[in-house]
């Protein structure tokens, strides 16, 4: 969550010295923050258009439950700003290569925000939760190497790894840590407790107050925070319809805060003499995805058609006015593991046309047919993101002139996310992000991780290639961070010229908040990065 390029070579170091038996990192239980009391007070106010799903981590992948989870736990290692880890919930770790065994040493006198204190025994618990067969968990993948969690003391854990993972020091051990005592049935709580699940309990720098559906979850400073309390008192989320309403709220002043805002809103935010814009690199791929566990999706052709049949430039120039990086692949342009060789494919429908000849789909009547059955499916968005609206009418019309014709739909995030899990959905604009040069996309297009009725998984476009699930396994057992790099950089260049999703675009960020609001720092993997450190400048507003 970090400046690019120094934290690739401070993963390079952490890697190597992770994985040589050394100690890795010592700390002390001492606060690492200096709290500057007059700073104190006040609250902000941020905005989603999209409502949280759940608020226990790893029973979820959006964003907008993703947020706050952050606000309220710790893992017992963070990631600072420029890609070291550094301590949290654990002072100290170290790394037994022969016996493939990492050790930590968890800080004393921490208290979780209902006063319990926080021990050994709620990190065994939530990683035995996370590594729970039974578990909700769409991430349990990344848990795949951890064979054993063993509590040696109250404040001393144990991991026995099943095998190498080069990057599990930056990539799991990071996980949230949730209190034991909050899940009297195990798993069964986990899954399907609501009340635990809207009314979380964390040791982070804010404790959650309330969520109102569809309107505002609101958290409040933990004012006994370990690492010092934050300077806000309150941080407010309203829940808004979509992005143009987000950007009247903020000119108005009735929020403080938004995350992104679309380019035909930054002009008139930036004549606002009260308000800032801030740019800002996210580590993000947004791309147009298939279910390609059936047909026509599950043909090369096919993808490859759909991808030489749309103006991927015009969706950066017309939709994002420029403010975007067109993608080729998954991999953000300002990390090591994107290949600067690999293009995108060309807008051709020339050669679109004769990809689907080749396929079988022939051109009758205007409609593109195979055995008696026409090209015609569904595209779907999330309700309020407008710029993935735009892309669904800009892929009808450029599809339409193959003789494929689509429906553009929108849903609601919750509904459309049940949807494309289930692998109900046709066609969808979607991002995935919070990645940086710790990046790892086993999760995500893995076929181990292809959803099932008893099993969640990330891999929802159902990509099944065994060429990328052996760059993926490489990839993580690969110590030498050059050799890598270099893996994911072929990875790269066969899922572009393999249109594995249509890749659209890499957005470039611009927030829009109060000129007054002050401490902000983000990261390629989060735009509340330190929000701890946010605090109005003006006095009155701490108020």
């Amino acid at each position: 969550m970090q400046n690019i390029k120094q934290k690739f070579l401070v993963t390079s170091l952490a890697s190597t010295i992770a994985l040589s038996g050394m100690a890795f990192f010592t700390g002390d239980d001492a606060a690492a923050r200096t709290v500057d009391k007059s700073k104190v007070g006040g609250k902000v106010v941020l905005t989603s258009f999209s409502d949280a799903v759940r608020l226990i981590p790893y029973t979820t992948s959006d964003s907008a439950s993703g947020r706050i989870q952050s606000m309220i736990y710790d893992g017992m290692i963070n990631i600072d700003q420029k890609g070291n880890p550094v301590p949290s919930l654990a002072t100290k770790w170290s790394y037994n290569k022969a016996t493939m065994t990492w050790t930590f040493e968890l800080r004393k006198g921490v208290k979780w925000h209902d006063g319990k204190p926080f021990t050994a025994d709620d990190v065994v618990f939530s990683y035995d939760m996370y590594r729970n067969p039974k578990s909700i968990n769409s991430y349990i993948s990344d848990f795949e190497s951890i064979k054993s969690v063993k509590k040696i003391n109250a404040y001393k854990v144990e991991f026995k790894l099943a095998k190498k993972d080069a990057l599990i020091l930056t990539n799991v051990f990071p996980a949230a840590i949730i209190p034991k005592h909050q899940f009297p049935k195990g798993v069964e709580d986990f899954n399907k407790n609501n009340y635990i699940h809207r009314h979380p309990i964390g040791t982070g720098a804010f404790k959650f107050k309330e969520w109102k559906t569809d309107e505002r979850i609101v958290v409040v400073a933990n004012t006994n925070y370990w690492d010092g309390r934050p300077y806000l008192n309150e941080v407010v989320t309203r829940i808004l319809p979509d992005a143009n309403v987000e950007a009247i709220n903020l000119l108005k002043g009735d929020v403080d805060w938004v995350e992104s805002l679309t380019p035909a809103t930054i002009s008139q935010v930036a004549k606002d003499k009260d308000l800032k814009i801030t740019k800002w690199d996210y580590g993000q791929f947004d791309f147009i995805g298939f279910n390609e566990a059936v047909a026509p999706f599950n043909d090369v052709k096919v993808r490859q058609a759909l991808t030489y049949g749309l103006d991927r430039q015009s969706i950066v120039s017309k939709i994002y006015l420029g403010k975007a990086y067109i993608a080729s692949g998954p991999f953000h342009p300002k990390i090591p593991q994107n290949n600067p060789a690999v293009k995108a494919l060309p807008f051709d429908q020339k050669k679109a046309a004769k990809l689907l000849d080749e396929a079988g789909w022939k051109l009758k009547d205007g409609v593109r047919q195979k055995n008696g059955k026409k090209m015609e499916f569904d595209f779907y968005f999330n309700n309020g993101n407008k710029s993935r609206e735009k892309i669904g009418l800009v892929a009808q019309q450029n599809w339409a002139k193959l003789g494929v014709k689509i429906n553009v739909r929108g849903l609601e995030w919750s509904i459309f996310l049940d949807r494309y899990a289930k692998g109900e959905l046709d066609t969808f604009a979607l991002g995935w992000g919070g990645y940086d040069g710790n990046v790892e996309h086993k999760g995500f297009f893995h076929s181990s991780n292809i959803p099932t009725a008893t099993a969640p998984g990330n891999n929802r476009n159902r990509i099944k290639d065994a060429k990328i699930d052996k760059w993926l396994d490489s990839y993580l057992q690969e110590e030498d961070r050059n050799k890598r790099i270099k893996i994911y950089q072929d990875m790269h260049k066969y899922m572009a010229e393999n249109a594995t999703l249509i890749w659209t675009v890499h957005p470039m960020k611009n927030m829009g908040h109060d000129k007054d609001l002050k401490g902000i720092k983000t990261s390629l993997a989060n735009p509340l990065y330190n929000l701890q450190d946010w605090y109005w400048g003006t006095a009155k507003k701490r108020k």
